[in-house]
Parts: structure tokens; C-alpha cells; sequence
């Protein structure tokens, strides 16, 4: 994984009290990269992102082809990043275009039609775990943790339970 990334998590929120509170404070990271090809056209979630970014972290909006070409082209290599994205689809994709990622935090997917809970913030349907499940094989370590403090706890263990 690139040194300049310190965090990489799936939230369904993106940038919200736990991400700015909890996770930038423990990471100690100075950007942000939310990499969403859907909100790059929708000013609105745009400017939502751009005003809940605290003063001190810069905010990048990024769809996925850009950011595999920024973070394999090192343009952050000075800086302490976390990727946020809102499901696995993202990684998986920056994953099979060649961006290298160690582990992954799954914090939050929210339930949507057809989603089974698997931890209390944790709705996954049946993409979200084809896709965690290409990651794990690829040799990320995926875990679940809502917030800094809480335990992690493999979601390759959490994946097993629900198929057996």
C-alpha cells in the first residue's frame, strides 16, 4: 500500500461526526479522497462533503479511474490520506485496476432492499459480499469496526458465518 494512505474505510455516510472526531484524530490524516464516480455530479453532496471536511483536511471528490491515476502517480506523497468510499464496489474496482490497499474498514453500509445485517451498522447485499469477498482473496484484510475503540473482528469470519 502507498505510505501516504493511512486509512482506508467503507461508510455509507462518508464524512460524518465519527469520521471527523474519531478516525482523522487516531489517523492523524490531512486529506480526505471520497471516491464516488455519483457525486462528482451532484453539486449538492459535493458542497455537503466540502462543508462537514474540518478547516485543517483537504477534500478530494474523485471517481475511481482518477484516483487509481493520483494515487499510483503519487500525488499525495507528502500527506497523511484516508479513502472513504460509501460501499466495496469502489475498492474492489480500484483494486483490479491496480491500487494496492493492505486492509480496509468496513465502519457502515446502511440497510437498502435486500440487505442482510451482519454486524449493527454493517447491511450487506449480495455485490456488497461478492465484492468484500474478491478483496479478501486478492490479500486485503478486511475488518469491521465502527469506531476506533471497538474491537475489530474479520469480515472474512463475518462472510463464512452467513454462507454456512
Amino acid at each position: 500500500m502507498h505510505q501516504e494512505i493511512k486509512h482506508i474505510r467503507i461508510d455509507g455516510r462518508l464524512i460524518h461526526g465519527q469520521v471527523v472526531t474519531k478516525w482523522i484524530f487516531v489517523t492523524k490524516v490531512d486529506r480526505i479522497i471520497v471516491i464516488d464516480d455519483e457525486i462528482l455530479n451532484n453539486p449538492l453532496e459535493k458542497n455537503a462533503l466540502k462543508m462537514s471536511t474540518p478547516s485543517n483536511v483537504k477534500l478530494s471528490i474523485l471517481g475511481v479511474e482518477s484516483a487509481v491515476r493520483n494515487i499510483n502517480n503519487r500525488k499525495y506523497k507528502d500527506q497523511k490520506v484516508m479513502v472513504l468510499t460509501k460501499t466495496p464496489r469502489q475498492l474492489r474496482m480500484l483494486a483490479e485496476n491496480g491500487l494496492e490497499m493492505k486492509k480496509i474498514n468496513v465502519g457502515n453500509i446502511s440497510q437498502r432492499e435486500g440487505s442482510i445485517q451482519v454486524r449493527p451498522s454493517v447491511f450487506l447485499k449480495e455485490e456488497d459480499i461478492i465484492d468484500l469477498s474478491t478483496l479478501i482473496k486478492m490479500g486485503v484484510d478486511v475488518t469491521t469496526q465502527m469506531v476506533p475503540a471497538d474491537l475489530e473482528e474479520k469480515m472474512e469470519n463475518i462472510l463464512e458465518k452467513i454462507k454456512g
